[in-house]
């Protein structure tokens, strides 16, 4: 069974199978389509905030953005929404990790002690 039928299966019964159904709507393009518009669109509004003046909300706005897109890439092109929720599991515990580490290592002061 193909990713889109797959995901048809649980979200729509009568769904074409070259149509996705997401958040309750259904699209007349596939699932990867569908998932590929929207990481065009999240680049694109990455593009623009990157264009505004400097500041930790645009920082931060980057980053939320960009582990969102990160992660529909790895749920749905690299098909871990069918894999064991092991394998999800083993990547998210190190991203947290990085992510507590690293906001550890941001908050220590450049000088020292």
């Amino acid at each position: 069974m193909a990713a889109h039928e797959h995901t048809q299966a649980h979200e729509g019964e009568h769904a074409h199978p070259d149509t996705t159904v997401m958040f309750g709507r259904t699209f007349p393009f596939p699932i990867y389509t569908v998932i590929f518009g929207i990481l065009a669109v999240v680049t694109l509004v990455e593009v623009i905030i990157s264009e505004l003046p400097d500041g930790w909300l645009g920082a931060a706005l980057l980053i939320v953005l960009s582990v969102f897109k990160a992660a529909l890439v790895v749920w749905y092109y690299m098909h871990l929404r069918e894999d064991n929720r092991l394998y999800s599991l083993i990547l998210i515990v190190p991203v947290l990790l990085v992510a507590v580490a690293t906001l550890y290592l941001a908050s220590v002061p450049l000088g020292g002690y």
